[in-house]
């Protein structure tokens, strides 16, 4: 009987831990997940303003 209260306290404890452990994967994953669409809309307003820019200055050395 010893063995088998054992065995289910150490399954329960097994189980919680994978539980624990999924969800801190899971917010870690969305952390990364979080700084990479940063930075990804960081790049892209950088490139939205250069292309801005360069209409501009288009636009410029056009209408002369």
């Amino acid at each position: 009987m010893t063995k088998i209260v054992k065995l289910a306290s150490l399954s329960a404890a097994a189980l919680i831990g994978a539980s624990l452990l999924s969800a801190c994967t899971d917010s870690t994953a969305r952390e990364m997940a979080q700084q990479a669409l940063d930075a990804a809309k960081g790049a892209q307003a950088c490139c939205d303003a250069n292309t801005e820019r360069l209409d501009r200055m288009y636009q410029k050395i056009m209408s002369k």
